[in-house]
């Protein structure tokens, strides 16, 4: 599973991504959790499994999900409060029930 998380720069996610990976291994799950810019969603589009985006990008959520949904990709958007508290466990099980 590839789980492709997406912030305005890049770096709040990256610490989720890292606490999402810890959780992931802990529960014996096999996922890559990476972290990147929204400018480069685009490069991803074909690896990816799930797209998860920043709260604070809520406003381009209905863009970003029509053009991601169209090659098979599940687009989410982290709950604000799992995000501020970088609470990747959370995360992932919300990733967890959309499988």
């Amino acid at each position: 599973m590839f789980i492709l998380l997406a912030c305005g720069m890049g770096a709040s996610s990256g610490f989720l991504a890292q606490s999402m990976r810890k959780s992931a291994k802990k529960k014996g799950i096999e996922a890559t959790v990476k972290a990147v810019s929204d400018t480069q969603i685009d490069d991803f589009a074909n690896e990816m499994d799930f797209l998860l985006i920043g709260p604070h990008l809520k406003h381009r959520f209905a863009e970003i999900e029509s053009k991601m949904t169209a090659n098979g990709v599940t687009v989410m958007l982290i709950d604000q409060d799992h995000y501020s508290s970088l609470d990747g466990e959370s995360v992932l099980n919300e990733v967890l029930t959309r499988i």
